[in-house]
């Protein structure tokens, strides 16, 4: 297998507006079960684990479902990151279809769910226990420090679990069910300044991104899809990987060189050197 994960985005869709968050200038749009199942059915035989993840809620997917099933029967191991305001309603199908749920603890909610970090510790609690690995995620630490909003969340949750202290930025806080820490980041864009010429990543190399309009870009992190390295709905995957574009980024981060524009621009990418 190529890649350790390679992530699909089903919906760029939320129903959030965190302000941290790539918004995307991309039109909104649900991917299609046909078209999902034709990205499962390429990358099959280069990568098992999928992320359905990059930007976007994807329990807002109609047929959230019916597209884990579907990665299921292929024999694919699901991993999901959401923003868990609407995992109560889900989390019976999680349970079912998914290997691990990361709950994005950082999301900009306005009051708007008084009870969220109850209901999270809730269904964490039930999806660990019916064998799904948890990650609660607080990825907004500015400068090793975080808000006030999101200390008192932090406090709660480790009184849930009756942790004492945090020694590091993933920690076990009990079976399937972990904390992790992480500083906030900027998503690369090319209206960003260069950063560097030089360094290293795992795009392309251990990780890939599909989106959905079937763009297939080096990580995660390209919101926007200004690296696409072509459409999955288009040509096939084995075809894009032998791209001299890819090939050429792939060499780069071996030897240390940013080939990519967008790459020369990601402060993410920094925390690899």
């Amino acid at each position: 297998m190529r890649f350790k994960k390679i992530y699909i985005e089903i919906t760029n869709a939320c129903n959030l507006n965190c302000y941290f968050c790539s918004s995307a200038k991309r039109t909104k749009q649900f991917m299609s079960i046909a078209k999902f199942t034709h990205i499962l059915d390429e990358i099959k035989p280069f990568c098992r684990y999928i992320y359905l993840h990059v930007l976007g809620e994807p329990l807002l997917h109609p047929s959230f479902e019916k597209l884990l099933a579907t990665a299921r029967q292929k024999g694919f191991y699901v991993n999901v990151t959401t923003n868990a305001t609407l995992l109560s309603a889900h989390r019976n199908v999680i349970a079912k279809h998914v290997r691990q749920v990361n709950m994005s603890l950082h999301a900009d909610l306005n009051g708007r769910f008084p009870d969220y970090l109850s209901d999270c510790l809730t269904n964490g609690d039930f999806l660990a226990e019916h064998g799904v690995y948890v990650s609660y995620r607080f990825w907004n630490h500015k400068q090793h420090r975080l808000d006030a909003d999101s200390e008192q969340m932090l406090r709660q949750l480790l009184q849930h679990y009756h942790i004492t202290a945090i020694d590091q930025k993933q920690q076990r806080l009990a079976e399937r069910r972990y904390l992790h820490l992480e500083e906030q980041f900027t998503w690369p864009s090319m209206q960003l300044p260069l950063i560097a010429a030089s360094g290293k990543c795992y795009g392309m190399r251990k990780q890939c991104a599909i989106l959905c309009d079937g763009s297939v870009v080096p990580c995660c992190l390209d919101a926007q899809g200004e690296c696409c390295l072509g459409n999955i709905y288009e040509e096939s995957f084995a075809a894009i990987l032998k791209k001299e574009t890819v090939n050429d980024m792939v060499i780069g981060f071996q030897q240390g060189k940013l080939i990519a524009p967008l790459c020369q621009r990601c402060s993410y990418r920094t925390r690899f050197d």
